[in-house]
């Protein structure tokens, strides 16, 4: 990956700086950060036409022609986060040290040489380029789809969103809704998206093979009562969170590989005021839809999908509070992983905006009035990530559901 050096002058201050910055695929960069002296936020853009790139001012700033007096060092990387001692140093290349780390999980493009020798740009394997861009295609084919008349032009969304992905990946082939949204969020979330996803499935695979009455009950009432519902919202989480992709992304590797080494971690680029909901947003979403995994595990159980051990589905949605929507599955492992990373306290702080940053640490609040409490800022947006990942999974279930459960 490429790294840019810029100079600039903090507007509020005069506080100079020295920025470095891995340029990422997204053509449009935004990075905010605090000005060392004044802590006042910084704003810059990258615009970006690989490997060209160049800083802009936004906020606060003024891009210079040289090297201010006294300058401080800040790097920045659209994908990776900073050890401490890392975050001022101006030979910091974090796609080393990261680069070990995912390299286990690379998945190989066929014939992809360099003067004969096979190689594999990380940076493009460990990515979806213009991720932020692409998931509008994606959006607007489910949208589309809803319509039947706008068939024509679901097709060519489909195309569109193919040649975009064949451009870095040439095999890439995809016919329907379905293909398009498993292809986009595998090839963003891989190997924790799959590693939900597959066990899940196979689990659903089994209780419409060893229930297929109860089965088919519940799939009845899901096409009737949620499908349409559920869609709306994915759509929505998903809009939210890839607004702010920029900020996420910094810290989405540990996500992806289960690495929970992050509290050391710091990313370059902080602008808090849009991330500082998401957390509170994404678990309602996922909670909620834990409706299906908890029908399902009745029918598994050998029960009516809206029989609980003690309750019925109407009091499971209506009275069952959102950090318990998950105790009726917690023995069925396949489908309680995609709890993983959910903190009903943080969700209360960042859902009623009771939660606020100071440096590297993120305070809150459980539901504004409760015990102060703290986390560093790499792990809120670890676990932001955690959790749009489980979502990303069930999505995919719920389009299999809504293709009958095939």
């Amino acid at each position: 990956m490429v790294v840019i050096r810029g100079y600039a002058q903090c507007a509020t201050c005069g506080e100079n700086y020295i920025l470095r910055a891995g340029v990422g695929t997204e053509k449009y960069q935004p990075h905010t950060f605090d000005c060392k002296s004044c802590k006042i936020p910084i704003s810059v853009i990258i615009r970006a036409n690989p490997p060209n790139a160049h800083f802009e001012p936004d906020e606060n700033v003024i891009i210079e022609d040289s090297e201010g007096e006294n300058a401080v060092v800040l790097n920045l990387h659209p994908f990776f986060a900073f050890n401490g001692e890392e975050i001022h140093n101006i030979k910091a290349f974090p796609s080393l040290m990261y680069g070990s780390k995912i390299a286990p999980y690379l998945r190989l493009v066929p014939n992809t040489n360099f003067l004969g020798i096979q190689s594999q740009d990380i940076a493009l394997q460990f990515d979806v380029p213009n991720a932020s861009n692409l998931w509008t295609t994606v959006k607007n084919i489910f949208l589309l789809q809803e319509n039947p008349a706008q068939e024509k032009k679901v097709k060519k969304a489909i195309e569109h969103y193919e040649k975009q992905r064949r451009k870095y990946f040439p095999e890439t082939r995809v016919s329907n809704s379905s293909e398009v949204a498993f292809n986009f969020f595998d090839s963003l979330f891989y190997p924790k998206f799959e590693k939900l996803l597959e066990p899940a499935v196979k689990l659903i695979w089994l209780i419409k093979r060893d229930h297929s009455e109860g089965f088919s009950e519940f799939l009845k009432f899901y096409l009737t009562n949620l499908r349409e519902q559920h869609l709306r919202q994915y759509l929505s989480i998903f809009s939210d969170y890839f607004k702010i992709y920029n900020q996420l992304s910094q810290m989405v590797v540990h996500s992806r590989i289960g690495d929970e080494d992050v509290d050391d971690k710091i990313v370059g680029s902080k602008s808090f005021e849009s991330v500082k909901l998401y957390y509170g947003q994404a678990y309602e979403s996922l909670t909620s839809f834990f409706v299906v995994f908890a029908c399902l595990n009745n029918v598994f159980l050998g029960r009516a999908y809206d029989q609980f051990q003690s309750m019925t589905l109407n009091k499971y949605i209506k009275d069952v509070s959102k950090e318990k929507k998950a105790n009726p599955f917690e023995k069925t492992q396949s489908f309680y992983a995609f709890t993983d990373g959910l903190d009903s306290t943080l969700r209360n702080g960042s859902h009623h905006a009771s939660i606020w940053r100071d440096g590297e640490k993120i305070f809150y609040k459980s539901g504004g009035t409760g015990a102060q409490r703290e986390i560093t800022y790499s792990r809120y947006l670890h676990l932001c990530n955690k959790l749009t990942i489980s979502l990303a999974a069930l999505f995919i279930i719920e389009l299999k559901l809504g293709q009958g459960g095939r």
